[in-house]
């Protein structure tokens, strides 16, 4: 089901600047046809117009969300089935952020936020232990 877009009262007269028109904004004036609910004067937000319980709180991929901390997460999401996709906290730094993604690759999970990472400060260091040696 497509949700209805509920535009600013007037947002056709705005001209060049329409897209910031096209927020909604609550129509506050004392002879306001959109707030009195005047045919034809547009659509006003209202709680009919909500998305179906089935898909609330669903992705666009059709899959659950999960917000992961930590690789120890994963194996609750991987348990509760593969209708579940992982977003990785925005908290999380590079390292932490690397080992999520390496367990979410080993149990099959799709993450919907990855990044790909460089690990420079580990390769410096065995490149300068290697040259000690």
């Amino acid at each position: 089901m497509k949700r209805k877009k509920f535009f600013r009262q007037e947002w056709f007269r705005m001209g060049n600047r329409k897209k910031k028109w096209e927020k909604w904004r609550t129509p506050r004036g004392n002879q306001s046809k959109l707030r009195m609910h005047i045919k034809n004067k547009g659509f006003m937000p209202l709680v009919g117009y909500g998305s179906p319980k089935a898909t609330r709180g669903v992705h666009p991929s059709g899959l659950k969300e999960a917000i992961v901390y930590n690789a120890q997460q994963l194996q609750f999401v991987a348990s509760a089935g593969k209708s579940y996709a992982v977003r990785i906290a925005a908290g999380v730094g590079g390292l932490k952020r690397k080992s999520i993604q390496d367990a979410a690759e080993k149990l099959k999970l799709k993450i919907l936020n990855p990044k790909k990472i460089e690990m420079r400060r580990t390769e410096k260091k065995t490149t300068a232990v290697e040259a000690k040696q």
